[in-house]
Order: structure tokens, then C-alpha cells, then sequence
């Protein structure tokens, strides 16, 4: 596995459910680093840090901050490139002529960090994920949201491809997925639920807190897993 570079929307969606400590523990069983970018320290730490409602969600990431299970990368700066990527994917989607904004810095420094790094993405938004993998399809479900027809600026896709390439994305239920293949669910094997139901339970958790899984996409991994 190659070093893992992780957006806001994993993190959020691994906190969220009560699932540091087994990331925690996957770090432990992997040479790996797991890498955030500057922007998304700020977005899981730093402001949330400041509102009560998040506060102890950001103490627990603050914990794997400071003991390394989680590192800011600091070596280089990609910030120009980052601002530029940011501006070009946000115009690459019009409506009635009108960009449609679809990303964020974060997600786009830390895009540009894993294609710096040659490292593997974690991330839980569709939109990134789609625009680096189909965005045709993007385009498609955007046209559903907003109940509009979609132009694309090709241009600008085909700048965004030459900048962002072969990027390897998974998200925090692929992660999860793995764990739970090393056994680090077992301990929640007892008289009231088994396999199926831990590992249903646990892409369904990260599903309905950020996670963009398809419930067949689930259906699937349960098979895999030949517990289903």
C-alpha cells in the first residue's frame, strides 16, 4: 500500500462513527504514513475546535495528530498549484452558462498532495471522486440535482486531466472493509450479531454519515466477503 493522503469527508465519516481507534490500529499494521494536507488539518481540527458541537470529535482527531497516526505534511508547497487545479475544476460544470462550484480547497490540496506524493486517496466525496474517475457521469448527476441541462468546458477537463493522473481513490468503507478483514471487528462477534451483521452495520454507519456508498456497492462487498 502506498502512503495514504486523507480529505476531510474520510476523517469525518471514520469520527462520526466511532472508528479512530481501528484506524488507528490499521496504521499500526502498515509502514505507510497516513497524510493530511494543511487545509484539512484546519477543517478537522482547528475550527472544529472552536464550536462545541464538533469539539470532542476534533480533541479525538487531535489525538492522532499528535501521536503521528495521522501527519500533516509539511515538505513542500503546493499551494499555486492547488488555487489553480481549484480554479479549473470549478469551471469545467456551467449551468445556463454559470460555473457550477463542485470542490473545495481541501479536497483539491489534498488531490494535488496524493498525485505529489504518488499515493493513494481517502476520500468520501462523490464529486472529487467522480471528477477523477468518470466525469461524465458527474455531469449526469449533476443535471439530476439541479434539474438542468450541463454543459461541459472541455478545456478545462483536459487541463484537470493533464494535471491529475492515475490517481488511486478509496473511501473510508474501503478502508473499514480492510480492517474488518484483518479482524479488527471480531471483538463485536457475540450471541446478538455476526459477520454479516457487523460488516452491514459498519458500511451502513459510514453510508449514512458521509460516505458515498451505493447500497449496491454494499450488497457487493458483502458478497465478497461471502457473508451474504
Amino acid at each position: 500500500m502506498n502512503d495514504l493522503v486523507f480529505d476531510t469527508s474520510s476523517i469525518i465519516s471514520i469520527a462520526t462513527n466511532n472508528l479512530l481507534d481501528v484506524l488507528e490500529q490499521l496504521k499500526k499494521r502498515f509502514k505507510d504514513d497516513f497524510i493530511i494536507s494543511d487545509a484539512v488539518k484546519r477543517e478537522v481540527l482547528d475550527h472544529p475546535l472552536t464550536i462545541k458541537k464538533y469539539k470532542l470529535e476534533a480533541i479525538m482527531i487531535s489525538n492522532l495528530i499528535n501521536n503521528n497516526i495521522l501527519r500533516k505534511y509539511t515538505n513542500i508547497n503546493i499551494e499555486k498549484k492547488t488555487m489553480n487545479l481549484l480554479s479549473i475544476s470549478n469551471e469545467i460544470f456551467l449551468a445556463n452558462e454559470t460555473p457550477i462550484k463542485i470542490l473545495d480547497k481541501a479536497e483539491v490540496e489534498s488531490l494535488v498532495l496524493t498525485q505529489v506524493l504518488q499515493g493513494t486517496f481517502v476520500v468520501d466525496e462523490r464529486n472529487i471522486r467522480l471528477l477523477v474517475e468518470d466525469y461524465k457521469k458527474l455531469a449526469q448527476l449533476l443535471e439530476r440535482k439541479l434539474d438542468r441541462k450541463i454543459t461541459i468546458n472541455n478545456q478545462n477537463i483536459k487541463l484537470f486531466k493533464s494535471e491529475i493522473k492515475d490517481i488511486n481513490i478509496i473511501r473510508s468503507a474501503d478502508m473499514m472493509t480492510i480492517a474488518f478483514e484483518l479482524g479488527l471487528f471480531k471483538d463485536l462477534e457475540n450471541k446478538y450479531t455476526n459477520r454479516a451483521e457487523i460488516l452491514d452495520g459498519i458500511l451502513w454507519g459510514l453510508r449514512l454519515r458521509g460516505c458515498a456508498i451505493s447500497t449496491e456497492e454494499i450488497d457487493e462487498i458483502l458478497k465478497i466477503e461471502r457473508v451474504k
